[in-house]
């Protein structure tokens, strides 16, 4: 059985650290870090070898979609988002990866699998995509942060996808950060 963290929506590595100093079995971990914005990608090239660092969005597709950005090194998928100085105007082409094929190639259900996912409301289009192909059952911790609150358009889906993902493994409570126990 490997040890996985999967670090959706890296951006300049604060979670890895945070991971690293809270979690004394950390160097057990095999850590992926996805991250789209350019500048959050050379910052996470200090972790390399340790950390797997793919240069991507995560999406329910392999492809390209639009990236809208706005304050240094913030951005979202959402052109509505209300925080961040995001605008149509600043809109770049980024590349993404179907986080759930990643997962079903690279993994198994039997496998201790951690998720962060910090990703401006792409939540809502990767929750129900990892759902969809019976994957929530495979995270043995999921720590999510909503963006509804910050992005009008995803208001009305909140709850309903929200619930997809159990209480259970839905361990966010931090504003800003995730939790850990040293275990």
């Amino acid at each position: 059985m490997r040890k996985i963290f999967l670090d959706v929506g890296a951006a300049n590595g604060n979670s890895i650290k945070f991971f690293r100093e809270n979690h004394k079995e950390s160097d057990q971990f095999e850590i992926y870090s996805f991250e789209p914005f350019p500048k959050n990608i050379e910052e996470l090239e200090q972790f390399k070898p340790k950390v797997t660092v793919i240069p991507a969005a995560v999406w329910s597709f392999d492809g390209e979609i639009p990236m809208y950005t706005g304050k240094p090194k913030s951005g979202s998928m959402y052109a509505d988002k209300i925080t961040g100085k995001v605008s149509l105007e600043n809109k770049i082409m980024v590349p993404c990866i179907d986080l759930a094929k990643f997962i079903m190639e690279n993994f198994k259900k039997e496998d201790e699998i951690w998720i962060k996912m910090n990703i401006e409301g792409s939540e809502y289009e990767v929750v129900p995509h990892l759902h969809k192909h019976g994957l929530i059952d495979w995270f043995d911790s999921m720590y999510i942060r909503w963006h509804a609150t910050k992005i009008p358009s995803l208001v009305a889906v909140h709850d309903e996808i929200a619930k997809l993902v159990p209480d259970s493994v839905n361990l966010w409570r931090k504003k800003g950060m995730f939790p850990l126990k040293k275990s």
